[in-house]
């Protein structure tokens, strides 16, 4: 489902659940760089327009981090010649308080909420520190900032467990992973471990914890890769909290890895990232692997998404019903430039698991956009197989009745694209075919008023 139709390029979702409620935050590049919010309350199927959360002036405002505790919304990002600011609702994200001023002189940023407490951290900015602060009166007031370590980039806070006073901070310094812990409330943290150990640099971790204590953290670098800006996805696990740390175990093979996120709930850990696997021209996409055993073992590799151009930074929550995925790409641009939001959802109650399903590559790529469209929709093709480079194209769309209502032939070339005038076709559901040697690709496609 695509969630944004702004004229500039949507960047870096990021979203909380709390029950039926998904929130979600993300910044936007325009003539400004702005920070916007959007709320489902029926678990992703419909989402609420979107707000915008700073202020549009001349300062760049960037990378938004948000979390949840009742109907208490509270996000933090980067505002540029500030710092990290503050803004929250206490009511469910309806309507939104004044712009905080939490930590001057930092870009990247976490947040976590637990009952009236909330966490921030920073790292990076002129100060190269992991600093910290907390409110216990859910945002009204803010505790002395406190400098934890050096630290250059990418914290991830999270409580431990089901206790309050545990909690965990995983960051990037100078290209390696750390992480620190607090059992007091964050009032005093223990010494900072190293969890990538690698000669080579170790980037963008991603943390989170189970309910027994455990501490999961994700990262990518280029210690096995050939590559210069592309490596694999590791993993590293404490089961205790931070005291012991087990073996490093690579999840990727390929080499062609970069960002991700990853996800505990009940038993199950959730992992997706970045990959260039399949065209080697900066053409990533989305794959996803569940450990049903907190981390021992992984399933299969899943690919999620499947497009032309590159699907960036995905980023999970959870409702303990459905495991929300949220990324941006270029799927619907034809220049190439402008990115959009994209959400699909995962029924963590469905007795099919995609663990152990196989990835059968089609030859042929089929696009449709815009999707929904209106009065004119574009389709796009190309064989990406070259035993497939022939000279006679079918491409047919019909309607939900099975009708074909638009026939093309194309007997040149292994791709290109076609516009459709649709204003007479009636509002609905269609299907647009592309057959080539008898090897079908079927995508579907909306039409609204």
């Amino acid at each position: 489902m695509r969630l944004t139709y702004f004229g500039g390029y949507s960047y870096d979702p990021r979203a909380a659940c709390n029950g039926n409620t998904v929130h979600l935050v993300w910044w936007e590049s325009y003539v400004h760089e702005e920070v916007f919010y959007k709320r489902s309350t029926d678990c992703g199927l419909t989402w609420s327009d979107s707000t915008m959360l700073s202020i549009e002036d001349t300062w760049s405002s960037t990378m938004p981090k948000i979390a949840v505790s009742g109907n208490s919304v509270h996000v933090v990002w980067a505002q540029q010649n500030y710092g990290l600011v503050y803004r929250r609702s206490t009511d469910g994200g309806s309507t939104w308080q004044n712009i905080d001023t939490l930590i001057p002189h930092l870009g990247y940023s976490s947040i976590q909420a637990f009952g009236d407490t909330v966490y921030v951290c920073g790292a990076g900015g002129s100060t190269s520190s992991l600093r910290f602060t907390k409110s216990t009166d859910s945002g009204s007031n803010w505790s002395p900032i406190m400098t934890i370590t050096p630290a250059s980039n990418s914290p991830t806070l999270r409580i431990i467990a089901n206790d309050v006073t545990n909690i965990a901070i995983s960051y990037g310094r100078y290209g390696e992973v750390y992480s620190v812990c607090s059992f007091d409330y964050g009032a005093t943290w223990s010494d900072s471990q190293m969890v990538s150990e690698s000669s080579i640099a170790s980037q963008r971790p991603a943390m989170d914890t189970d309910d027994s204590g455990g501490i999961h953290i994700s990262w990518y670098d280029y210690k096995y890769s050939p590559y210069s800006w592309t490596g694999d996805i590791f993993y590293r696990v404490s089961r205790d909290s931070g005291n012991t740390w087990e073996a490093i175990d690579s999840l990727t093979v390929s080499h062609r890895a970069v960002a991700s996120d990853i996800l505990a709930e009940n038993n199950n850990l959730h992992l997706v990232w970045e990959d260039d696997r399949y065209d080697f021209n900066d053409n990533f996409e989305i794959f996803y692997r569940l450990s049903t055993d907190l981390g021992q073992t992984w399933g299969s590799e899943v690919r999620l998404t499947d497009t032309l151009n590159r699907s960036y930074c995905p980023s999970f929550a959870c409702d303990g019903r459905y495991l929300h995925l949220f990324w941006y790409d270029l799927r619907d641009d034809t220049t190439n430039r402008i990115g959009e939001i994209y959400y699909k959802r995962k029924d963590l109650l469905m007795p099919v698991s995609e663990q152990g399903k196989n990835m059968v590559a089609s030859p042929l790529r089929l696009e449709i956009y815009p999707n929904p469209f209106m009065g004119e929709l574009r389709i796009r093709f190309l064989i990406q197989d070259i035993r497939y480079k022939i000279e006679d194209v079918s491409i047919k769309l019909f309607d939900v009745s099975g009708k074909a209502v638009r026939d093309y032939r194309i007997r040149h070339g292994i791709g290109g694209h076609i516009v459709i005038d649709a204003q007479e076709l009636p509002c609905g559901v269609y299907f647009a075919e592309m057959i080539v040697n008898d090897i079908q690709e079927v995508n579907k496609a909306i039409k609204i008023e």
